[in-house]
């Protein structure tokens, strides 16, 4: 196995979005395939060993479907416009992609050195469980030795996924109609296969974590365009129910309030509801706050994090409640 045997996939929208990508790449592999899908590039491609392909899709799994059918290699490597790979990225996947039933290999999307102030508190939130989910593997780069062991892993995001193209081709490559959470349903459909994901904690890449704004509007793109996800009943899915229903028992008390003031409900049925309302939202609070002290540098950090943490963990619920209006709107 060597490097001239993977075709590295990255998904944007325009140029501008890949182009720090594309240099972190180029420092340590530098001639590795790329084959950038986006929607726009106007630039003038001179690197022979880049390819870009442009199309009107905006779905990140057919953008990727379309790299993967352009891609001659035997191994894929997917990463994200806003992400690139640290050093012997490929190389640690060696080994590991020959060991039997191993379908993914996966690792770490960590902070980027290097950031500003803004983008350090990004990224301590992404460190808590109420964003990320198991946040030790997923944005934490291991240093015990005993930890750092490759083990088979539920699921990890295909910001950072290594395999092969005959097994990408095999499961029916990735949901062209899904907006968000490609990797999950593909991930789902690999499960009813001998094939697993692996995760290795030396297959590691910085992940960007941008500006505040941004991250709040991924969050609820995340949620808005969840909708599909949410359709494909399975065990694994159940999951992407918890922010939909912690965002309608938010707005339950509120809604209980208009109701009481107009006799719909009595006042005992309203008054039962205030007692539970608020004591599950003093438990949701004292775990942000108990996240924020435990997460947080110093007092600033800690002030800044805590709003942030919880707009950032109850954004997604809204924004399936939205794109669900959305989609029943559309039908």
């Amino acid at each position: 196995m060597k490097i001239k045997d993977f075709t590295i996939i990255i998904p944007c929208i325009t140029f501008k979005d890949v182009r720090e990508c594309l240099e972190n790449i180029r420092k340590n592999y530098g001639t590795v395939k790329i084959i950038v899908s986006l929607n726009k590039f106007q630039k003038k491609n001179t690197d022979k060993n880049t390819r870009f392909i442009v199309s009107k899709y905006k779905g990140i799994g057919k953008k990727r479907n379309l790299a993967v059918n352009a891609s001659k290699t035997k191994y894929l490597a997917f990463v994200d416009s806003d992400a690139y790979p640290k050093k012997d990225w490929l190389e640690s996947t060696f080994k590991l992609l020959k060991k039997k039933n191993v379908g993914i290999v996966a690792g770490p999307h960590i902070d980027p050195p290097n950031q500003n102030y803004t983008q350090v508190i990004i990224g301590l939130v992404k460190k808590s469980f109420l964003i990320t989910m198991v946040p030790k593997f997923q944005k934490y780069e291991i240093k015990n030795k005993e930890n750092k062991k490759p083990r088979f892993f539920k699921f990890l995001p295909s910001v950072n996924w290594i395999m092969t193209k005959k097994l990408f081709n095999s499961l029916n490559q990735m949901d062209e109609k899904m907006l968000r959470n490609e990797d999950w349903d593909f991930y789902h459909k690999m499960t009813k296969t001998k094939n697993k994901l692996l995760y290795s904690p030396n297959t590691i890449v910085y992940h960007d974590n941008g500006s505040i704004n941004h991250f709040v509007r991924k969050r609820f793109l995340y949620g808005f365009h969840m909708w599909p996800i949410l359709t494909k009943l399975n065990i694994l899915n159940y999951y992407f129910f918890l922010p939909l229903f912690f965002a309608i028992f938010l707005i339950s008390f509120p809604i209980s309030l208009f109701l009481n003031y107009y006799d719909i409900i009595n006042e005992y049925v309203h008054q039962k509801w205030e007692f539970i309302y608020f004591s599950v939202l003093a438990v949701y609070l004292a775990i942000v706050l108990f996240e924020a002290t435990r997460l947080a540098k110093n007092l600033v950090t800690f002030i800044i994090m805590l709003p942030l943490l919880v707009i950032a963990n109850v954004v997604p619920g809204f924004g399936i409640l939205f794109g669900t209006y959305n989609y029943l709107k559309k039908k």
